[in-house]
């Protein structure tokens, strides 16, 4: 945060935005590179958490084309537990249940796609050709 902060100020002086540049009495060297050692084992962690998220979710897509919509269960909603930002992971956990013919948890899961692959375009698509075979299922 302080680093992106910095490489802020830093383009604005270099751009002629800004004349002069003073940093705060508490970022000193000392702390700013205390912040950086402290945020880097977090920023590490997500990283590890988004990655393994994606192996997770893979392997639920392997286990969708296998025709085992339980065991892609799992995978989804571990991967969903690890990044529960990845609209995707919703999508083929809703997948699942339609494959169990589970109109109910497939709804909600498709719902869920919709809210985080609203600014995606294609898969907007794919979320409403979804919804739609949901509401078939449903009839």
């Amino acid at each position: 945060m302080v680093l992106t902060i910095w490489a802020l100020l830093l383009w604005l002086a270099v751009s002629g935005c800004v004349k002069e540049i003073t940093a705060p009495d508490s970022m000193t060297a000392e702390n700013i590179s205390s912040g950086l050692q402290k945020t880097r084992p977090v920023q590490e962690q997500a990283i590890s958490r988004v990655l393994a998220s994606f192996e997770f979710s893979r392997q639920g897509q392997v286990l969708l084309n296998n025709g085992d919509p339980q065991g892609a269960i799992r995978m989804f909603e571990r991967a969903i537990n690890l990044d529960p930002g990845n609209g995707q992971n919703y999508y083929y956990l809703s997948e699942a249940w339609l494959m169990k013919n589970d109109a109910e948890q497939a709804e909600e899961f498709n719902r869920l796609a919709e809210l985080y692959l609203l600014d995606d375009p294609v898969w907007r698509v794919r979320v409403a050709r979804q919804s739609a075979r949901i509401q078939k299922l449903e009839k």
